[in-house]
């Protein structure tokens, strides 16, 4: 069984810097691996420790090296990093078009993926890649389990939770509820030296120029400041504070 997992390295929730004229997020900005897609690459490895024929592929597109050796230090097997700036630029829809023809290639029966991503939390590659792949997509995971072959995926809902079964190959979107990620052991950081870490390109992927073309842009994140004129009364009493708000209100027709 060949599982799938994808992470995204993003800017730290905590610690993100805006430059307030651009609206960007200011070069230094620590960055770290998805939460979302650590509890994803955590229940990847449960399943592998539960069997012997387990092949488990972290996946990333964009700078994310850091990231990858952290999955491969918790316990995946390889690595493979979709690294092209053509990409840089590229929305949810691009993210999905590269992705997909990593997967045609890579082949999986389980791919595991964070339910979005805390920068761009759009929440939609996972059911994207279902689109493009053909392949039933649960999203919302909060529990899982195998049976014979077949995962049981508890999803959560409005009302509750709710039970799915799907069979290989199915995409399943995790949620911070499903477990919680290990940290890498010493023996495991010594060992993810010795792992392989696959770049592609892409032209590797077979990416033509209109496919690595976003759709969506975003706008400016700030609103520029604008000043208020105003009127400070100082050293005045009450009475002659509130005749001259009155006055400021009738000549104005605002009362």
């Amino acid at each position: 069984m060949k599982i799938v997992v994808l992470v995204k390295q993003v800017p730290d929730p905590n610690a993100v810097r805006f430059d307030p004229r651009t609206g960007d997020i200011q070069s230094g900005t620590p960055q770290v691996a998805n939460e979302y897609d650590l509890h994803a690459m955590e229940a990847a490895i449960q399943l592998k420790e539960r069997r012997d024929d387990v092949e488990l592929v972290a996946v990333s597109l964009g700078q994310a090296r850091e990231t990858l050796n952290r999955c491969l230090a918790m316990g995946a097997d390889r690595a493979v990093a979709i690294e092209d700036a053509t990409l840089a630029a590229g929305d949810s829809t691009v993210t999905a078009r590269a992705l997909a023809a990593l997967l045609r290639a890579e082949g999986f029966d389980l791919l595991l993926a964070g339910q979005e991503t805390s920068d761009g939390g759009t929440g939609t590659v996972g059911p994207q890649l279902a689109a493009l792949l053909d392949v039933p997509v649960v999203s919302n995971v909060v529990a899982l389990e195998e049976r014979d072959g077949v995962f049981v995926a508890q999803r959560e809902i409005e009302d509750g939770r709710q039970v799915l079964e799907v069979t290989p190959p199915a995409i399943l979107c995790a949620l911070s509820g499903l477990n919680e990620p290990r940290y890498p052991s010493l023996k495991g950081i010594m060992a993810a030296r010795r792992k392989p870490t696959e770049t592609k390109t892409a032209a590797d992927l077979g990416l033509s120029a209109a496919e690595a073309q976003a759709r969506v842009t975003w706008g400016p994140l700030f609103q520029e400041e604008e000043t208020a004129e105003g009127i400070i009364l100082r050293d005045v009493d009450a009475d002659s504070a509130v005749d001259q708000l009155v006055a400021f209100l009738q000549e104005r027709k605002l009362i």
